[in-house]
């Protein structure tokens, strides 16, 4: 997968056009169209900064092919749109997220215990 590809991948995730991509970016729409179809395959660091920004993705994700960063890509968007949220409802969202984590490692304790023979 190439450059253009990701950058794709990474916008449609997300649920946005190339236009709003460029609105929000400031990156002119055909500059993300040449990227996407790689016209251009070296693009410029002008050009991915402000792109890396909007989409809350690393600069790892979009130019290199490294499925491990997958995940927590969508971790790293996620929580840095939750940096929107007013503190009620950031905190009520860490707290959940933490009760969540306690709730699977006590589960995975249990299930460990079933099957070596401890419970």
């Amino acid at each position: 997968m190439n450059i253009g590809d990701r950058l794709r991948k990474i916008r449609t995730e997300q649920n946005l056009s190339a236009k709003k991509l460029s609105e929000e970016s400031g990156v002119p729409e055909k500059t993300i169209y040449r990227i996407e179809t790689g016209e251009v395959k070296d693009p410029k660091l002008s050009s991915l900064e402000p792109l890396i920004k909007t989409l809350n993705c690393s600069a790892d994700e979009l130019l290199f092919d490294i499925d491990e960063f997958t995940g927590l890509a969508k971790l790293r968007q996620i929580f840095a749109k939750a940096t929107e949220l007013n503190d009620y409802d950031f905190d009520l969202l860490v707290t959940l997220v933490n009760k969540f984590l306690l709730a699977s490692s006590i589960e995975r304790e249990i299930s460990d215990a079933m099957r070596d023979g401890r419970a």
